[in-house]
């Protein structure tokens, strides 16, 4: 997997793992305007040399060597906790993945997924937690020759009216 796919594959990931809204099951959330705060951390398996040649820019957006935290403002609607939105979400942004559902419920969706791409495969899990109506949790671990990476989201209910949302 190239530089530009890993990048790529983490902002599709993280677009999609940053809505506390992707089940097959309607979640046991509200709509309305959500605060998403996501942790990622990217690992690249090349030598340090080369990890140490791309820009400090680069590294720090990636999340390379310390986690990247990004918090923006997402309008749920039912639309979004109704829908498979996870899945068809990374089937846009990914060419040839399967997933499998392991867990379908109101309060808890979890899946595994192996993905082909340039260079090889990648294996992950997606887990997203219900706490509260207010509350949802989320991970996903992907795994891959190339790369490793951990994405952690903390979602907040804030308003009925998604005014003031800053993404999708």
């Amino acid at each position: 997997m190239k530089t530009r796919t890993i990048i790529g594959f983490a902002a599709a990931t993280g677009l999609a793992i940053a809505l506390p809204l992707l089940a097959a099951e309607r979640l046991a959330a509200r709509t309305g305007l959500w605060e998403n705060t996501m942790t990622m951390n990217l690992g690249l398996n090349m030598p340090k040399e080369q990890l140490e040649q791309l820009p400090a820019e680069m590294r720090r957006q990636m999340g390379i060597g310390a986690p990247r935290v990004v918090t923006e403002r997402s309008c749920m609607t039912e639309k979004d906790l109704e829908a498979d939105t996870f899945r068809d979400s990374m089937q846009d942004s990914l060419q040839d993945c399967d997933y499998k559902h392991i867990t379908d419920t109101a309060t808890r969706q979890e899946w595994t997924f192996q993905c082909k791409a340039q260079g090889g495969t990648a294996t992950g899990r997606m887990v997203i937690d219900v706490v509260s109506e207010q509350q949802v949790r989320a991970s996903m671990e992907m795994r891959s020759p190339e790369a490793t990476m951990d994405v952690k989201v903390d979602a907040r209910w804030v308003a009925a009216s998604c005014e003031g949302a800053t993404a999708k």
